[in-house]
């Protein structure tokens, strides 16, 4: 379930601030414990760790642990720092694209044979559009806490509570030891909320899907494969009692590094894009291969 990744050249005891720039716990190293509000799910890198989930004698099938899932989802996309309004790439209309485009694609429908305690996974998702927050985003890495204030801002404390928002800030991600992270917490009068962190990757090898640009930068092309496995994770364990195996290894982590054999198409756009662990296709031996060889990750 946590979802660490890890760049190789960089120190795995670098510490994470909060928006206050005083010294935390190092969430990389401590994993859930000492951290303020919910734990952060972070996805180790490619070579890191062993990605497959599941190995030795225990089952690789991920269970649910009787929490609810997010039977429909909606997205919204925070885009936090003063660079975005004058240095914004191609990656705010990309990730417009993106989202836009994840409802009712092969991708999103490799999630739906899960359930939880509120229902069924459909492939539905629904894009309510970007916010441009263009004060100066924290120049170290977002706490879970400063993540869920900030998307908690933007959403007037009236957070959609099937929703995930995703925030992309300025700040780049060389001073840590991950790609992205996703998480949940509550806003001050206590609504419910999804979050996922997404620093700036651009040009870190850790982070880097390879692969077809389709078209895109290269910061896109890795933004839009981290966003896709936080994405799939938040709607199959939306809050940490959803669905997972017996390592703690979420949908996205089964499958992670590892790529079908074709690009996946969101409406207009095309994008490379990590896997997604099914069991139904791993019973049928009708995935495509993880990195420790079970064939469970769709989409094919």
């Amino acid at each position: 379930m946590n979802k660490l990744i890890i760049l190789p050249f960089l120190l795995a005891s670098a510490c994470l601030d909060t928006t206050d720039d005083t010294a935390s716990v190092d969430q990389a190293s401590t994993g859930e414990q000492g951290l303020h509000g919910a734990p952060e799910h972070l996805h180790f890198a490619r070579g890191a760790r062993p990605t497959g989930g599941g190995g030795g004698t225990s089952s690789p099938l991920m269970t649910s642990h009787g929490g609810t899932v997010l039977t429909s989802n909606s997205t919204h996309a925070i885009f936090w720092g003063t660079t975005w309004s004058t240095n914004p790439g191609d990656k705010i209309t990309g990730m417009d694209s993106f989202f836009s485009g994840f409802g009712g694609s092969t991708y999103a429908k490799a999630s739906t044979e899960y359930s939880g305690t509120n229902g069924q996974i459909t492939a539905s998702s629904t894009y309510t559009g970007h916010t441009l927050d263009a004060t100066a985003a924290p120049g170290k890495a977002l706490s879970t806490a400063s993540a869920v204030a900030e998307a908690c801002k933007i959403a007037n404390n009236n957070p959609d509570p099937s929703g995930v928002y995703f925030i992309f800030t300025d700040t780049g991600a060389g001073h840590v030891n991950y790609c992205a992270w996703h998480s949940w917490g509550t806003c001050s009068n206590g609504a419910a909320i999804q979050v996922a962190y997404m620093p700036n990757i651009d040009g870190l090898a850790g982070c880097d899907p390879g692969g077809a640009s389709n078209g895109h930068s290269q910061g896109l092309t890795a933004l839009a494969s981290v966003t896709a496995h936080e994405l799939s994770e938040a709607i199959t364990d939306p809050r940490g009692a959803g669905w997972f195996d017996s390592s703690g290894a979420e949908n996205g982590d089964k499958c992670a590094w590892t790529f079908p054999s074709t690009d996946q198409n969101f409406g207009s756009s095309t994008w490379h894009l990590q896997g997604e662990w099914s069991n139904a296709a791993y019973t049928a031996g009708t995935g495509y291969p993880n990195s420790s060889g079970q064939a469970g990750c769709l989409p094919r």
